[in-house]
């Protein structure tokens, strides 16, 4: 089976979210930050931008939290189906590296190597280091970040409401 990844699109809003009851710790507030307005919004948005591509017209750097509240401080990723539907979607937060903020797939179209597409275009369309932090007991999520060349970097008891975490990073060379 092909997996076809594709941007995120306003069409695509409903299907997120209820894509997004399936994670144990949501952010619905993140990702209706990232869901674009308009797909000719989102059209114009390069997902290769890293954080120093943005600069304002008198050659400032915008702060931390204006890039964040913008959808272009955003990589939403969507695996589809056959008729353009999505059944998966990555959500990575852009800033001094990377962070993968949510990873779900439809449980009816698991192992059909879609988080593994999704994961694989966020690695490729990103130069500097990627984290996520995944529950310790998700031993599916750690196993598939691992395979991927990720590495543990730090632990914590307190990083999930309902169990230990595990922060993971994926590296890069500057």
């Amino acid at each position: 089976m092909r997996s076809t990844i594709r941007r995120a699109k306003a069409d695509d809003a409903a299907r997120l979210r209820a894509l997004q009851a399936e994670l144990t710790e949501p952010a619905p507030a993140l990702l209706d930050t990232a869901i674009p307005q308009t797909d000719a919004t989102r059209t114009e948005i390069d997902t290769t931008r890293t954080e120093t591509d943005a600069t304002h017209r008198d050659g400032s750097q915008p702060t931390p939290d204006a890039l964040a509240a913008t959808p272009a401080a955003f990589t939403l990723l969507v695996s589809v189906d056959d008729d353009d539907v999505a059944v998966g979607y990555l959500l990575a937060v852009r800033g001094e590296s990377t962070h993968l903020a949510e990873l779900v797939v439809d449980p009816r179209a698991r192992r059909e190597g879609r988080a593994t597409a999704l994961l694989s275009t966020l690695i490729e369309q990103h130069s500097h280091p990627i984290t996520v932090h995944v529950a310790a007991d998700n031993t599916a999520a750690r196993e598939l970040y691992e395979s991927m060349g990720f590495q543990e970097q730090a632990r914590s008891d307190d990083q999930f409401d309902h169990a230990a975490g595990v922060t993971l990073r994926y590296p890069r060379e500057r």
